[in-house]
């Protein structure tokens, strides 16, 4: 079975406007089961931390080492259909998380806590069981402090829709309870081991028992194991950075652009979020922001500072000047640090960074790290032929896009698929996704399909726009891939998923992504949390043909060609190299030519792939560059 997402419609392209979410029932069926874990997603999980550390007593612990009878942990199923948790040593299991290893917990070996949902429902039964089940402490007797965490590690991946409840819940008295997100905000079909933080002194402070439980429900989910559980008093006086924020000009950077050309920067402003998470309130808070190119300070600057932030309270905070952005091309860093007079540099937690780069030609949204992969297949009606998926940029001054790039994730099941590279652009005066690219349409493109080949697995394909290069006027784009064929033989396009840049899209306010589900009665684009690895590439001349003046003519005839074509070159005399690439710059020919003011040269490629390639001529001072298209 496929991983199925909920897709989101579009309310209002205002930037400033919030997106409200779908009903999940459109959605929910037995289809929207995802497929198991693969191993890069459980790399990915196994390697990703949640929260750090603070410091601080132990007041409770609890490694499952003699199963649920000590501190008296009681499993209650409240569906009453036998779904619950249980003591164990072994893996999940099931159908869809078959591939899923045991917690890689301190304790594992002793056993931990689990609860198996994708086992209990395999063989899937005529229709999926949600899980709603508990497992609470007996009384836990602790020393009262002031600032109370609970630390643990888990592993967990729920399905299908972000409000799937997994809570930690805090009690003094075992009847009222205190939910907190088990989750930590995450989406749907998100592996993660981690080990993990909640404070829980709104419920816990200076009190000498408190009830622990874990509860899933609502959703039918994959696994969630738990182990090495422990009470700790946190700092008296701590501050986390909880979040930076930037924008660029006057709008949200609609997902954060980690590459931007340095054509098209514009002014940062910055704003963050600031939480006391000590024990004491804190006096004079507030943020400061810091950015350097590599390791040289070119903006920094502090917020106005509130006089008191209460403990486990959060406020935001803004920076009062807008960064230039004029410092040129390089590697960037920016950084947010909560600051207050009762609290040291060594008491505040997690400070926020935020790397991007100023390049030549390059819009991204990605930091060039696979962690994942994603296809129009991955949401309902997206495994079929025409589907696609694409990304949003903001254009902000007149441009040509040379090419758009895509990485192809390292799936043999990618090799032979057909895709097409196509770029729309965006009315924002409409009110809905589909009228606002169905209104400009497509601005740019290449008509001939691309056909996945082995070498293209695991590496960035850059696709030309033909006719080269078209012109894009300010405004908004989304430059997508299309899976053109490759269905019809049980084929679904894979291409990287940047995770690691998804967590600075403004969750909730803009999507940086969408996704057109080709399968539905009435096909339409939808937005998605989920950032696809796709760039947009601007031409540069200078990159393509410099100090070409002595190169007079350089025609090929015919173009496009069935693979046959007759090269003609009037050009000053002297010595040249003559060389033809595909458009993933593999040279296939070249050869050092002399030329005499004219020059004549047949070639045949018809043995070679059909695409695009380029004709490049040089010598010292010399170079130039066509392309020729072979059907």
């Amino acid at each position: 079975m496929k991983k199925k997402y909920l897709l989101l419609p579009l309310l209002s392209l205002s930037l400033s406007t919030a997106f409200a979410q779908e009903s999940k029932q459109k959605y929910q069926s037995a289809e929207m089961v995802e497929e198991a874990v693969s191993a890069e997603e459980m790399k990915f999980a196994l390697t990703h931390q949640n929260q750090l550390k603070a410091a601080g007593d132990t007041l409770f612990y609890e490694d499952f080492g003699t199963g649920f009878s000590t501190n008296g942990w009681v499993a209650f199923d409240a569906a009453s259909n036998g779904f619950n948790w249980i003591y164990t040593t072994q893996a999940p299991g099931g159908q869809y998380a078959a591939t899923v290893p045991a917690i890689p917990s301190t304790t594992s070996a002793n056993g931990f806590a689990s609860l198996p949902s994708s086992f209990y429902n395999t063989p899937t039964p005529p229709s999926w069981i949600n899980m709603d089940a508990y497992l609470t402490s007996g009384p836990i007797v602790i020393t009262p402090v002031s600032n109370v965490l609970v630390r643990w590690q888990q592993s967990q991946r729920f399905c299908c829709a972000s409000t799937s409840p997994l809570e930690l819940s805090i009690s003094t008295d075992n009847l009222n309870w205190t939910a907190f997100d088990a989750r930590f905000g995450r989406g749907a079909n998100t592996a993660v081991v981690e080990s993990a933080e909640i404070n829980i002194s709104s419920v816990a402070a200076n009190q000498d028992t408190i009830y622990i439980r874990w509860y899933q429900g609502g959703s039918r989910n994959y696994y969630w194991m738990i182990d090495d559980i422990a009470v700790v008093e946190g700092s008296g006086n701590q501050l986390i950075t909880e979040e930076g924020f930037t924008t660029f000009g006057t709008d949200p950077r609609e997902g954060f652009y980690t590459q931007v050309p340095v054509s098209h920067t514009n002014v940062l402003g910055f704003s963050g979020s600031v939480k006391n998470d000590g024990g004491f309130n804190a006096t004079n808070v507030g943020l400061n922001v810091k950015i350097e190119k590599g390791t040289t300070v070119v903006f920094q600057d502090s917020s106005a500072k509130v006089a008191s932030l209460l403990k486990q309270v959060s406020d935001t905070f803004d920076i009062p000047s807008v960064y230039q952005n004029t410092d040129g091309q390089g590697d960037y860093t920016i950084s947010f640090t909560a600051k207050s007079d009762s609290v040291n540099a060594d008491q505040v937690k997690a400070v926020y960074t935020i790397p991007y780069k100023i390049t030549d030609t390059v819009f991204a949204k990605d930091y060039g790290n696979s962690d994942g992969t994603i296809g129009p297949g991955s949401y309902v009606d997206g495994d079929v032929d025409g589907s696609r998926l694409g990304t949003k940029f903001n254009v902000y001054a007149s441009m040509q896009l040379a090419s758009v790039s895509y990485y192809i994730s390292n799936l043999t099941a990618n090799v032979g698929i057909e895709i097409k590279a196509k770029v729309w652009g965006m009315d924002t005066s409409q009110t809905s996704l589909d009228a606002a690219l169905n209104a400009r349409g497509i601005v740019a493109q290449n008509p001939i399909p691309y056909i996945i080949q082995t070498a293209d697995l695991g590496t960035w394909v850059t696709i030309p726009m033909l006719p080269m290069p078209p012109m894009l006027s300010p405004g908004y784009y989304v430059a997508a891939i299309e899976q053109s064929s490759g269905n019809a033989n049980l084929q679904e396009l894979r291409i990287g998923r940047a995770r690691d840049s998804e967590e600075f899209q403004p969750y909730g306010i803009q999507y940086s992504s969408m996704v057109y589900a080709n399968g539905a009665a009435a096909p339409s684009w939808g937005n998605i949390f989920a950032q696809p690895m796709i760039r947009m590439n601007l031409y540069m001349p200078t990159k393509i043909d410099e100090n070409s003046s002595s190169i007079h003519q350089f025609n090929i005839s015919p173009n496009p060609t069935n693979g046959q074509f007759k090269l003609d070159i009037i050009a000053d005399q002297g010595n040249y190299v003559l060389s033809v690439a595909n458009v993933l710059g593999q040279e296939v020919y070249t050869e050092n030519v002399s030329i005499s003011n004219t020059f004549t040269k047949n070639f045949d490629l018809t043995s070679f792939d059909k695409g695009v390639y380029f004709i490049t001529l040089n010598n010292r001072s010399t170079r130039k560059v066509e392309r020729v298209i072979v059907k």
